[in-house]
């Protein structure tokens, strides 16, 4: 086996794109990504760098991919890291591509300064776990992955007095809408783990690119919104898996609203519109450590499913400068 290297360009997507979902479909609840919607995440997204991403081919046949990507968001966030992704359709592990992609990635970031790497990876993908245990990197959090099958119907909850909620499809969504919808986001998630605030333009992005339906939910008290629920309808992995599923994607109240029934509540109103559209399968993830969420969820007739970890790995020469 020949293997050779090379940064990617616009042009490549579709390569990019089936080696991406070849080597992710041994997960669990991996969706299917089309061109357009990987390029809103890559060449469409200005933290995406071609210099800091590489194909493999062995001859002519396309067999692996591997990034590290430096978001500015999170630097600015002071989270001192970047994220590593490789992917091997499965037929090509353990030529040696995937220790090479892992090499070029990580010496790509440490070129940019940050003082550290990041990974999240589903239990599932056996190969890549082994792989980023022997590049050094340790886990650091759990995270749950909960399906609600077939419970029969879901429970009434009222919302609090005095608040007001509406809907809307992602897809109808307008750009001082994605804007509201992004800052309640990113005030209610700025205390999860390792989080940092999503930049207005990659959901508007998303609504572009995206096929399937996003249901996005959010409730106000007077003028101001203080909650979000998120709920979605994979068509793809449905139609692959022959199930009918939906997903809570997101789920978020502030802090000034909480211990009110109101998360309660748009959980549940999430629920009922993937009901209402015929799905009798509803996933939703959460943080390990989130005690109060994980308790709510097992109330609603969720179980665990499925474990992810998030890895990282400090680099030893910005460690030893601090």
């Amino acid at each position: 086996m020949t293997l050779a290297y090379r940064h990617p360009v616009e042009q490549d997507i579709d390569l990019i794109t089936s080696i991406t979902n070849i080597s992710r479909r041994e997960t669990a609840y991996h969706h299917d990504l089309t061109p357009a919607e990987l390029n809103s995440e890559t060449f469409d997204d200005p933290d995406y760098s071609p210099e800091g991403a590489w194909l493999v081919f062995d001859g002519t046949i396309p067999i692996a991919y591997g990034i590290g990507v430096i978001e500015e968001g999170r630097i600015q966030a002071g989270l001192d890291d970047g994220w590593v992704e490789i992917d091997v359709i499965p037929e090509a592990r353990g030529c040696g591509a995937e220790e090479e992609l892992m090499r070029l990635a990580l010496d790509y970031i440490k070129s940019r300064g940050v003082g550290r790497a990041m990974a999240k990876i589903e239990e599932t993908e056996g190969w890549k776990k082994d792989l980023y245990l022997r590049s050094g990197f340790k886990s650091v959090r759990h995270f749950y992955r909960l399906a609600r099958r077939d419970k029969g119907d879901i429970p009434q909850r009222k919302f609090p007095s005095g608040i007001e909620v509406t809907h809307r499809m992602l897809k109808e969504m307008s750009d001082d809408e994605i804007a509201v919808f992004t800052e309640i986001l990113n005030d209610t998630f700025s205390e999860h783990f390792s989080f940092a605030p999503e930049p207005q333009r990659r959901w508007t992005r998303w609504r572009d690119a995206c096929d399937d339906p996003w249901m996005v939910s959010m409730a106000r008290k007077s003028s101001e919104t203080v909650a979000l629920c998120v709920a979605e309808v994979p068509m793809r992995f449905n139609a692959n898996h022959g199930i009918q599923s939906g997903w809570i994607d997101l789920l978020g109240v502030t802090k000034a609203m909480r211990g009110q029934g109101l998360g309660t509540a748009m959980l549940v109103d999430g629920m009922k519109w993937l009901e209402s559209k015929g799905h009798d399968t509803i996933f939703i993830g959460v943080d390990a450590k989130n005690d109060k969420a994980l308790g709510l969820y097992i109330s609603l007739g969720f179980k665990v499913e499925n474990e992810s970890q998030v890895y990282h790995l400090v680099f030893e020469e910005k460690s030893a400068l601090h």
